[in-house]
């Protein structure tokens, strides 16, 4: 018997070890031979006992720890993990050693787990090889994303939609499902009945594809209810279990089609199967626990470690961070270069948090941030600061091209409020989404102000839909004054919202939600439409008026505006030269390539181009010698104070005397009292506008005027 046990550890490659004084740490060989134990204890020869020391020195480390099994009153055991120890032959063994206590016997069983690591690392070497050719097919479902973009808004009569699309989607490698606003499925490929195909099920019933989705989605994901309430897109893995047999995890694309009231009117889906490289992962414990990409831990890891923090019950803030404008990145830069990001980032912030925090990459572009041990919002905001200030630093691609991003963090606090997984990763998510659109590094610290901020834009965005459908909407005319003849050459048209309830309301109460909601690109329209027909009426009435009107960032990022403005010019049968388009320097400078193809556009059929706000903040102004550009308007920040404050004035000439050097006319905005139109004046400014000749009028208002001017 003792003999076929030997022949059984052999075979399992271990060795069996008696441990006669803890204390010392002096063995006796019991059982077990082979190469690699006399490599590992050459000393060892045929004594009878024999020292553990320095020579194996993660041994040696072991048996500090394993010491308090062996001097323990009852049986135990405790396992030391896979080691690697390199033998004074420099052949390195892959190790693991148990400790046990069984009885008055104290053991110490080692194993030589040289195929198992051999095993791991052949498991993890195919799982990121099965990685890649996802992160592959990633690119192709951005490429069908846009292609079915494309398709879902044309005009109707301008194509046969239906035909078009279930020709693009049958060739797809993955499931592709189109949807109606109320999930109804519209088009499903046969990739998709055949990942989502539940065999002989004892229901007569089977649930479509898109029903399996929305439930994986909504039992999963905390941040559902805020997807379909934001008609937002997303993407992330599910788990479909459906007995008796299935159990398949996806990888699924979530993406609203949105018409220009930002009414859902398709849903786009995609599905993979990515069951192949789950079941690689969890057959390797890190790989199970870890992002392949930035070898932080994942979302799994994530959740795990935050039930344990709330199940311990000490306070804690949760961070959510997200890349502004990441999809923008990749297409502009490339996928491997938004990989090569991600990685950048991952450790930069890993590097200005503590080491008793904990992070994790949770989403494509998503990172989330146990800060432990922190009960006050002062001590999180000196947290996110160091965090802030670690990606403020120019990021370089492998050009050498510098470039930087900007991200917004949700913050809450453990348990003041959320105590629990799903409350916690739905507040930081929905505090992160409120900052993402304006392009800055933002943070929201979840409140219950904040939650009926949202509730509120909600309610607003709503009406504003409506007040497009109801032709809520007025245009008003402010005239802008030509200095050398003393009259209106000029008119701004400024909108207003006429609420049926509330009345007359500022642009600066709705346009920043339009903004938000992407109503502006319709509301935006409809000014330039009104702007045509009013500039129309005038010209009529024998005027030589020109009007200008204001361009939002998304309009001037709209590849349709200027499509839809040569429209409405010959629909009204007007001279584009009484058209001026007013752009924020803001603009200019952020969507540079797209600003001057625009104005390149509007400029060669005879409109001319205003820049608003000159002068808030911007220090690069080569784009005014680059742009095709006429005007720059100063804002009415330096006007307000011209006539008291000597810096307001040395501004305002040196933006007077710069913009006539470039052949450009000034406009100078807020103009109020005789004081500082005396200073204008003085100074050559070229045209003025403000309350000191008038306020906003309509129409018929501005008309009289312009009577009353002949």
């Amino acid at each position: 018997m003792t003999q076929l046990l030997n022949k059984v550890i052999n075979a399992l490659e271990q060795i069996i070890l008696e441990v006669i004084d803890t204390n010392t740490g002096t063995v006796k060989w019991v059982e077990g031979d082979g190469e690699w134990a006399i490599d590992l204890f050459p000393n060892a020869g045929n004594q009878q006992a024999f020292a553990i020391n320095e020579e194996t020195p993660f041994l040696q480390d072991f048996l500090f720890d394993a010491t308090l099994i062996w001097q323990a009153a009852e049986n135990g055991k405790l396992r030391s993990g896979l080691w690697t120890e390199t033998t004074h032959t420099n052949k390195e063994l892959y190790l693991e050693a148990i400790a046990i206590k069984q009885d008055q016997h104290n053991l110490l069983v080692i194993t030589n787990q040289r195929e198992d690591f051999e095993f791991q690392q052949k498991t993890k070497q195919l799982a990121r090889e099965v990685l890649l050719s996802y992160d592959r097919l990633f690119l192709k479902n951005e490429y069908l994303h846009t292609r079915l973009l494309s398709i879902l808004k044309q005009p109707p009569e301008q194509s046969n939609i239906l035909t078009t699309l279930t020709k693009v989607i049958e060739n797809a490698e993955f499931a592709v499902l189109i949807a109606s606003s109320d999930f109804s499925t519209n088009i499903e490929n046969s990739a998709a009945i055949k990942l989502f195909d539940q065999g002989t099920l004892i229901s007569s019933q089977p649930s479509r594809p898109i029903d399996i989705i929305l439930r994986l989605m909504q039992n999963q994901l905390p941040e559902y209810e805020r997807i379909l309430s934001t008609n937002s897109s997303w993407d992330g893995e599910l788990c479909w279990i459906s007995p008796p047999s299935t159990l398949k995890w996806l990888k699924v694309a979530f993406y609203p089609v949105k018409n220009k009231l930002n009414e859902v009117e398709n849903w786009i889906i995609f599905a993979n199967d990515i069951s192949t490289i789950k079941h690689l992962i969890q057959r390797n414990e890190q790989l199970a626990l870890q992002d392949m990409l930035t070898e932080l831990p994942n979302r799994f890891s994530f959740l795990q470690m935050l039930e344990k923090h709330i199940a311990a019950k000490q306070p804690f803030y949760l961070l959510y961070i997200d890349i502004n404008d990441f999809r923008r990145h990749n297409e502009f830069y490339g996928h491997d270069q938004g990989d090569k990001l991600l990685i950048e980032l991952s450790k930069r912030i890993s590097a200005v948090v503590k080491t008793s925090d904990f992070i994790a990459r949770v989403g494509g572009d998503e990172f989330a941030i146990m800060l432990n041990n922190i009960d006050n919002q002062k001590a999180c905001k000196i947290a996110i600061q160091r965090i802030i200030d670690s990606i403020n630093k120019p990021f370089h691609t492998k050009k050498s091209e510098s470039f930087n991003i900007s991200i917004s963090i949700g913050a809450a606090n453990y348990p003041h409020d959320g105590q629990s997984v799903e409350e916690l990763m739905k507040f930081v998510d929905l505090s992160a989404y409120n900052g993402k659109k304006n392009r800055k590094n933002s943070v929201q610290f979840y409140s219950q102000s904040m939650k009926d901020a949202s509730h509120h834009l909600i309610i607003v965005e709503q009406n504003l839909r409506q007040a497009i459908k109801n032709n809520e909407f007025e245009l008003y005319l402010q005239p802008i004054i030509d200095i050398k003849t003393n009259r209106i050459n000029k008119a701004e048209a400024l909108i207003r919202w006429n609420h049926p309830e509330k009345g007359l309301i500022n642009p600066d109460d709705f346009i920043p939600i339009a903004e938000k909601s992407g109503l502006i690109i319709a509301i935006g329209e409809w000014v330039i439409s009104r702007t045509c027909q009013m500039a129309k009426q005038i010209c009529d009435l024998g005027f030589d008026i020109k009007i200008s009107m204001n361009l939002s960032p998304s309009q001037v990022t709209d590849n349709n505006l200027f499509a839809y403005l040569s429209t409405c010019i010959n629909d009204n049968k007007i001279n584009p030269r009484l058209l001026e388009l007013e752009v924020t320097e803001g603009v200019l400078v952020d969507d540079y390539s797209a600003a001057e193809k625009l104005l390149s556009n509007v400029r060669t059929i005879g409109m001319s181009v205003s820049v608003d706000d000159f002068g808030t903040g911007y220090s690069s102004l080569s784009y005014l010698k680059k742009l095709p550009l006429d005007f720059l308007k100063i804002d009415r920040s330096f006007i307000k104070e011209i006539v008291a404050d000597d810096n307001d004035k040395a501004i305002v000439r040196a933006v007077i005397s710069m913009a006539h050097n470039l052949n450009l006319c000034v406009t100078a905005e807020g103009v109020e009292t005789k004081e500082q139109l005396s200073f204008l004046v003085d100074n050559s400014c070229n045209s003025v506008q403000g309350y000191i000749f008038s306020r906003p009028i309509k129409l018929d208002y501005f008309i009289k005027l312009l009577h009353e001017q002949k």
